[in-house]
């Protein structure tokens, strides 16, 4: 069998090349690596070139428009999935073939570790990948998993179809949740660990984050109410949104704490920061809840 690697890039030129680098690393080296530029540029380009990667330049902007784009250009039987600012262990890209080739599982993800330094960078781990994506929590059966660091066969594309090109984040959350639903099987692995350089340098970096994320998530999550227990605790009225901003802000803080622990137990001192983000968060939701699905 045949393997295809796409990674979605968007000016971001020197992350993209410690990736590539990170992928010449491989102890099972992928067929083909293309690099889908979702807002093409010269450099973007000669990163590329310099090494055994095709760049495929996809000016319309969006996620699923990117992913979207390299599904159609890859030609493998197994496919993988990366993102430019995740750095991949030597063995990764073996353990996740493992995992597709034991019968386990359809679809498959591994770990995130933090590689960013600073305040700003370690509370968006702790928001994000901390309580989902921590090399700490066991390998088992997933609900839905993420294209940062990921491994599907073919013909899970050729029956769920594309990404949604109409979600502002969140389309592999919604993909990997239709393979689901169709019957494939997903799989948690932690050992297939990558290491995460987010572009977040300041406590605004991290706050803007946080505010797109919960635009992204939120509508996500009235795609998919009736399937997604957490939607179920969001208003849907704008109004009543706004007014429990606060106290979802709180409990959004305390399931982070909660889901940090024990393997992150700065999350329990960092708490207030984590609440701020929060807040960004339920408001970057509020936001979504006043646009048309």
């Amino acid at each position: 069998m045949t393997s295809s690697l796409i990674i979605i890039t968007l000016n971001r030129p020197a992350l993209l090349e410690r990736t590539l680098q990170g992928l010449a690393r491989q102890s099972r080296q992928i067929d083909e690596i293309l690099v889908v530029d979702n807002g093409p540029t010269a450099e973007t380009e000669r990163v590329v070139d310099a090494f055994p990667a095709r760049y495929i330049p996809e000016p319309k902007r969006g996620y699923g428009n990117a992913r979207n784009r390299g599904l159609a250009e890859a030609g493998g039987d197994i496919i993988y999935f990366l993102d430019d600012d995740c750095v991949p262990e030597p063995d990764w890209s073996n353990v996740l073939w493992n995992v597709l080739n034991s019968g386990d599982a359809d679809l498959a993800s591994g770990s995130r570790t933090p590689g960013q330094p600073g305040l700003a960078a370690r509370l968006e781990y702790l928001s994000t990948d901390g309580p989902v994506l921590s090399p700490g929590l066991a390998a088992g059966p997933a609900r839905h998993l993420s294209t940062s660091n990921l491994i599907l066969r073919r013909d899970v594309v050729s029956k769920v179809g594309c990404f949604d090109t109409t979600l502002a984040m969140c389309e592999d959350r919604d993909f990997t949740t239709r393979a689901r639903k169709l019957g494939f099987r997903l799989r948690y692995e932690p050992r297939a660990r990558v290491t995460h350089y987010p572009a977040i340098h300041t406590l605004s970096d991290y706050l803007a984050k946080m505010r797109h994320y919960g635009t992204g998530t939120s509508q996500y999550f009235r795609r998919w109410r009736e399937e997604e227990p957490l939607a179920r605790l969001f208003p849907a009225s704008p109004a009543l949104r706004l007014l429990m901003l606060p106290a979802l802000s709180a409990a959004g803080t305390a399931y982070l704490v909660a889901r940090n622990l024990p393997q992150c137990p700065d999350a329990l001192p960092l708490s207030p920061l984590l609440f701020v983000g929060q807040c960004w968060w339920q408001w970057g939701g509020f936001e979504a809840t006043r646009k048309p699905c």
